[in-house]
């Protein structure tokens, strides 16, 4: 019953999509156990750009099964535009499935989301207005949509016919925009939805866990990164659900001794999305310089992405909470022609020392990262030579900065990646399912 999981150890963008592109080559099953379409993936497959939010990364693998996983919040107007989206450039998602159980994002929750976040004033959440802390608001208060409903009109007709008026009078007292939809036209459309994507819907706890009995080899997809999650994460600059190892069982529907590795995402350098301290950001042209560099503008949001210096403080946080058993470290290749690199191993907060993340909001504004000086590398003029010749074909500077992170993490990187594409990866593992 093999299986893997695949979790960024940051604020998300570290590039799980390529590298579960990467791997997904020998799995059964790809899934998606939390989160919405306010993550974003780009896939690059030849000349083919997919742009994923919804969807599984794995989606684009001919003869996979895709799992929207019940831990998730879906989006079906916008999952529907990006699934043309993915045929139109000669994709398939035949193999998709969606879970029965998982929580669906109406139109009132992004309008909701945007509602609340002004309603925060000069306290905003960095929120993608996608709706999603309020569709996981809605599972919560046991009273949201789910994928499963949409085969059912009986069951359509008693949520509307509850939810409708309850929403029009919480938007009016947000001052949110108005809803201008009848229960009649609601009905009309989700009924529309369940007739478009009813035959990806199912059970998918049975399908993943009958699929490890059969021994088949499954993949985990996180989104976002582990230091989002709702708990563990910077509260309340955070997602709305459990990006960390424990997130993945209540997510798919699978028990915990079912997990047989999980493989962590490390980009080179750190980034985040939206509000929050941020103990190692670059300011000015530096950061300008970095972001440009690592074309660090968002997937979903279009935004530009804040930029710093690798922090092992918050790697070490995420492999306490996810259990690396792996890393993969991505985007080397931005950081090439750097004289010197900084990797931050330690916070100093009122004049002492922690090599552990504080969940205080307070001390983390006040944090000053104590770095370890490296030497940096210059770049190469030819990736497939480079990559062609493994690991002892990198600069002597990268692989020292890469052992670096091993040493200081007590886990092996396992994955080295020097580009965008599929290819310009390095392998380390002969058998990342054993």
């Amino acid at each position: 019953m093999p299986s893997l999981a695949v979790i960024g150890s940051q604020w998300g963008d570290e590039g799980k999509g390529k590298i579960i592109d990467y791997l997904d080559e020998e799995a059964d099953l790809i899934v998606r156990f939390q989160g919405g379409n306010n993550a974003g993936h780009t896939i690059v497959v030849g000349d083919k750009v997919f742009k994923l939010h919804g969807l599984p990364s794995g989606v684009v693998r001919p003869g996979k099964l895709a799992v929207i996983g019940n831990g998730t919040v879906v989006n079906i107007e916008e999952l529907l535009q990006e699934i043309e989206q993915v045929e139109s450039v000669g994709g398939s998602i035949e193999g998709l499935r969606i879970s029965d159980r998982a929580a669906l994002i109406m139109n009132y929750h992004k309008k909701l989301d945007g509602a609340e976040e002004k309603y925060r004033g000069n306290k905003p959440v960095g929120t993608t207005k996608k709706g999603i802390g309020p569709a996981y608001q809605d599972k919560i208060a046991r009273i949201g949509f789910r994928a499963g409903d949409l085969l059912e009109e009986d069951t359509l007709k008693e949520k509307i016919s509850l939810l409708i008026p309850y929403k029009k009078d919480l938007m009016n007292m947000l001052g949110a925009e108005g809803c201008s939809c009848t229960n009649e036209s609601l009905l009309e459309k989700m009924t529309g939805w369940g007739e478009k994507i009813g035959k990806y819907i199912c059970d998918t706890g049975v399908l993943i866990n009958e699929a490890l009995d059969e021994g088949k080899k499954v993949m985990l997809e996180g989104a976002q990164g582990a230091m989002l999650d709702i708990d563990h994460g910077t509260y309340p600059y955070v997602t709305s659900s459990s990006t960390v190892g424990g997130g993945i069982c209540s997510g798919s529907g699978i028990a915990p001794n079912r997990l047989t590795g999980c493989l962590g995402v490390v980009k080179a350098y750190t980034t985040r999305v939206g509000e929050g301290p941020f103990v190692t950001e670059l300011h000015g042209e530096e950061e300008e310089i970095l972001q440009k560099k690592g074309g660090e503008f968002g997937v979903t949001t279009g935004r530009g992405r804040r930029c710093g210096w690798l922090d092992l403080v918050v790697v070490n946080h995420a492999k306490t909470l996810c259990g690396f058993t792996s890393l993969a470290i991505t985007k080397l290749d931005v950081l090439n022609d750097y004289e010197t690199l900084p990797v931050c191993t330690e916070y100093e907060i009122d004049g002492k020392r922690t090599k552990y993340f504080p969940g205080s909001i307070k001390n983390l504004e006040k944090a000053k990262p104590i770095y370890t000086e490296l030497k940096g590398w210059k770049g190469w003029d030819d990736t497939e030579a480079l990559v062609k010749g493994g690991y002892d074909a990198l600069p002597d500077e990268m692989k020292t900065y890469i052992e670096f992170i091993e040493k200081n993490t007590g886990v092996p990187a396992d994955l080295i990646s020097v580009g965008a594409d599929r290819d310009q990866t390095i392998n380390r593992k002969a058998d990342w399912w054993n």
